[in-house]
């Protein structure tokens, strides 16, 4: 045995705990779901490392998890023979919270108070949450391959203390010294709280929560006398307990047997989630390969979506009930990471290693299947409840336009369940909707990028569709830019990238008009493509205008802002941005132009190409290259107007 160590945790740990414990008061019964999950995922570990090192089960091959109460002290153990933690995995694992992030965690808890609970799972605070019952709490495991075991102790007070010790069993036993009721705050009064010290407090929490739990969930029979409903076993310890779970998996019973709730309590279980899943797709297949897939699609987005690292799904692979593989990326693309779930196979090797799956032709089948299933659940709810899809792609469907960049063999599939808002000003739409209420003569489906839904709807792109009857659908995600680079026509139709592209004339009139307006300024086109040569590589009269005098259009091959934003950011130039100035002929501004341009007043000429050029810009939202210089030029230009 060595010395204690007082260590202290990171930073803004002590005004974390606080707000948790005082944010989070009124779900406090969470904190039994949570260590009962981690003692859990410590026992599939186990029995995993276990298919190739058996002597780790030579101590004790009986798994399981054990609550111990002392209701008289006011002490609760959560105790389970699994893994157990060295004690550099103790300092990493229980000595830093919020992996994910502390501030961002603080930042949410702050903004949504009350309703904060859901925040648990996607921050890695679960076993944080002990701290809302207990004054203090205790852990002492040590790791099945180790001789010494550790001991971590704090009061969430900023500060906890390890030591090492000889002696322990394997596994991890998590001691809580629990608040007493009259310590209760919030809602949950003194007397209406629930008291934690209580057996049949206890057990109900764990049929709640844990039922589905694979490993028996144990109590002493002694807490239970007089209950004939619970089967009492004897311990290999000698200690008479009773099981309070029922130890079958969720996803192996019949799923016309499964309530909703129970769906929703296993989803929880499983992801560390507060609030229920928005579907739930259960299937089984049989055959020449046999597994069972319980898939959920999440109705909320997770904090750490999108962060670096976090781009595999988290289904969990299990072989003949054996957990083998957390978050296995062999199951499921990328694009669909936020799904989450288990799937149970019959067919592979128990000694499953991330190498043998990437050669195994049978995961190639189920990770299709498993596609295929969740596009048709998601195009379901698309098709029936329509406000719920909505809810699912605002959190989602920017992961989802990454399939249709990625995944040719998807490509129109993934394009039939995008929603995208349109200029209309009414709600998003689908490309099938867009379709069906187009223009008599329109056979092309028009698009734009750009900063943000109210941007594209005044954006001079689409003055020509308004005038016609017809409208634009707008796309505002980063994403977006190469989305729509892959994505070049849907069941026969062109797509069209109004900021790309040409618009066609309404008819051959139209054309000879735009022509006969060419040629009446080509002297000014050639004077703004010189002086403008710096900014854009080509000046010509557009067929897009109606009201405003000029806009900018990005070649077809050009790089888009968002490529260039992010090569800039990793330190590489990007090639020039090819830009080309449309003008409207039929503008005061441009007639003017003309005039300028008729008599040769080169300076003033240039000046107000400047001025078009930084108006194109504002309107599309963006940086003016000279800003002090266009101030300049729009003071003159109102000193002019006043004399």
């Amino acid at each position: 045995m060595t010395q204690p160590q007082t260590h202290a945790f990171q930073a803004e740990v002590k005004e974390l705990l606080g707000l948790m414990i005082h944010s989070l008061y009124s779900h406090k019964e969470i904190f039994l779901r949570e260590l009962i999950s981690n003692a859990s995922d410590a026992l599939d570990k186990l029995r995993f490392e276990a298919l190739t090192r058996s002597e780790l089960l030579a101590e004790d091959s009986q798994l399981r998890i054990r609550l111990e109460l002392d209701g008289e002290r006011r002490r609760l153990r959560v105790v389970d023979n699994g893994i157990g933690m060295s004690r550099d995995e103790v300092i990493e694992n229980l000595g830093v919270i919020a992996r994910s992030g502390t501030r961002k965690f603080l930042e949410a808890l702050r903004q949504r108070g009350e309703n904060s609970p859901e925040l648990i799972g996607q921050f890695g605070v679960g076993f944080y949450s002990s701290f809302m019952v207990a004054s203090r709490v205790t852990v002492t495991t040590r790791r099945a391959d180790l001789a010494r075991g550790v001991r971590w102790s704090s009061a969430g007070d900023g500060e906890y203390t390890i030591e090492e010790l000889d002696g322990l069993p394997r596994g991890t036993s998590i001691e809580l010294e629990l608040r007493s009721l009259e310590s209760a705050e919030g809602e949950g009064a003194a007397q209406d709280a629930q008291d934690f010290a209580e057996a049949s407090v206890l057990r109900e929490l764990v049929r709640k929560y844990s039922d589905f739990v694979e490993w028996p969930i144990q109590m002493a029979a002694s807490h239970f006398e007089g209950d004939g409903a619970l089967k009492r076993s004897t311990a290999p310890d000698g200690v008479e307990v009773v099981t309070l779970n029922s130890q079958r998996p969720l996803w192996l019973r019949p799923k016309d047997e499964i309530k909703p709730e129970e769906y929703a309590q296993f989803y929880k279980h499983l992801t560390h989630e507060w609030s229920d899943p928005l579907e739930t797709v259960h299937f089984k297949v049989e055959g020449s390969s046999e597994y069972t897939a319980l898939l959920f699609i999440p109705g909320e987005r997770p904090f750490d979506l999108f962060e670096p690292g976090r781009d595999r799904a988290r289904v969990n692979l299990y072989v003949r009930r054996v957990f083998v593989m957390a978050d296995c990326e062999q199951l499921l693309p990328t694009w669909l990471r936020f799904v989450r779930g288990v799937v149970d196979s019959s067919d592979l090797p128990l000694n499953v290693s991330r190498e043998i799956l990437q050669h195994n032709r049978a995961m190639a089948q189920i990770q299709k299947r498993l596609v295929k299933k969740t596009l048709d659940a998601l195009a379901s709810l698309l098709a029936n409840r329509r406000p719920d899809y909505q809810r699912f792609w605002e959190a989602f469907g920017a992961v989802l336009k990454e399939g249709a960049v990625m995944d040719a063999e998807q490509r129109e599939l993934l394009a039939g369940l995008m929603l995208a808002p349109s200029t209309r000003g009414e709600g998003a739409v689908t490309l099938d909707e867009y379709i069906a209420r187009m223009p008599a003569g329109q056979d092309k489906l028009y698009v734009l990028r750009c900063a943000d839904v109210e941007a594209g709807r005044r954006s001079p792109h689409v003055e020509a569709l308004h005038a016609r009857g017809a409208e634009a659908l707008l796309f505002v995600d980063p994403i977006d830019e190469w989305l729509l680079d892959t994505l070049r026509e849907y069941k026969g139709k062109s797509i069209v990238a109004l900021e790309r592209s040409e618009l066609d004339d309404a008819s051959e009139a139209a054309k000879f008009e735009r022509e006969r307006q060419e040629r009446e300024l080509r002297t000014v086109l050639e004077q703004l493509e010189s002086d403008l040569g710096e900014h854009v590589q080509r000046v010509r009269v557009s067929a897009r205008l109606v009201d405003s005098p000029a806009v900018l259009v990005d070649d077809a091959g050009s790089v888009g802002p968002h490529m260039e934003r992010l090569m800039r950011q990793s330190g590489r130039t990007p090639p020039k941005r090819k830009r080309v100035l449309e003008l409207n002929a039929q503008h005061p501004l441009v007639e003017r132009l003309k005039v300028l341009g008729q008599n040769s007043e080169r300076e003033q000429l240039k000046e107000w190409s400047e001025l078009l050029l930084g108006q194109a810009l504002l309107a599309e939202g963006s940086p003016l290259p000279d800003p002090s210089r266009f101030s300049k030029l729009v003071s003159s230009l109102m000193l002019a107007a006043a004399k």
